[in-house]
């Protein structure tokens, strides 16, 4: 009789290192969409609203803040009001539906309380000339030192 020499079961291992790569890029990813999201909103004393909603945030909205001294700002950048009106042009052609004459653009126009009232009515002019008629206003809740926003189609 022969004695066959037999080996010694190996035990199955998953390689842990790929899924550890994937999650800590996953968090990453996760940490700076967030600080992008944040560097869009401009230090501002906002107004206080009762019937303010807490902001969700929207995909593709565009931010637009008016501080104290009556400066625009889309984001973070600084523009004038003709930059603006070209700036909404191009977003509301985008945004526009097939077969339709209103954009779905949605805008967040956050303005410090302190600034005229004249400078929120010229942009929200120039989203009417665009047919943008999705816009949010930015706003404290009562209460709440958060951001807050105030919904509304023209």
């Amino acid at each position: 009789m022969k004695l066959v020499k037999k080996e010694p079961e190996q035990e199955t291992k998953m390689n842990m290192t790929p899924m550890i790569d994937v999650v800590f890029q996953l968090l990453i990813f996760f940490m700076l969409v967030t600080e992008m999201q944040q560097r869009d909103k401009v230090e501002l004393r906002l107004p206080r609203a009762d019937q303010a909603t807490t902001d969700q945030g929207e995909p593709g909205r565009h931010t637009i803040n008016i501080d104290k001294d009556g400066n625009i700002r889309v984001g973070s950048t600084r523009v004038t009001l003709d930059r603006l009106d070209e700036i909404l042009y191009v977003e509301a052609q985008e945004r526009m539906r097939e077969g339709s004459t209103v954009s779905e653009k949605p805008i967040l126009i956050r303005a410090d309380k302190d600034a005229e009232f004249l400078t929120v009515q010229k942009i929200m002019g120039k989203c009417v000339k665009h047919k943008i008629w999705k816009l949010s206003f930015g706003a404290m809740g009562q209460g709440s030192e958060t951001d807050a926003k105030l919904e509304g189609n023209l």
